[in-house]
């Protein structure tokens, strides 16, 4: 599998893309995702994209942008997605998802993602 996706004893969803990722598995991942929501939570949610190739268009990654903004279940969502510092392969997605009012911190520490994530910084 491509990715892994578990709910943390910190209750942080994290979800781990290793290896070539498509658009199924992307949608994949969020519908895993959003099983483990509970109702009325504000998810905290951990995407590490260190290690993933995307192998998705770029009419792929802008859908699925739009895509994870219009889910019900991350309205309420506080997101950070780990990237490797020099190259972010998730930059389209999270620009398409921010113009449909999805607000996702970058970060290439995952440290710094984790206090964020627990509110310790801002």
């Amino acid at each position: 599998m491509v990715y892994m996706v578990e709910r943390q004893d910190t209750d942080i969803i994290s979800v781990i893309f290793n290896g070539a990722v498509a658009l199924a598995e992307r949608k994949e991942a969020v519908n895993a995702v959003c099983s483990l929501c509970r109702p009325k939570e504000s998810p905290r949610i951990l995407v590490d994209v260190c290690e993933i190739t995307m192998n998705m268009s770029l009419d792929e990654q802008q859908y699925f942008g739009e895509y994870l903004a219009n889910r019900e279940e991350l309205a309420d969502a506080k997101v950070a997605v780990l990237h490797n510092g020099k190259d972010n392969p998730n930059a389209i997605i999270n620009a398409c998802a921010y113009g449909e009012g999805y607000y996702v911190a970058e970060f290439n520490r995952l440290p710094e993602a984790v206090a964020w994530l627990q509110g310790a910084m801002r």
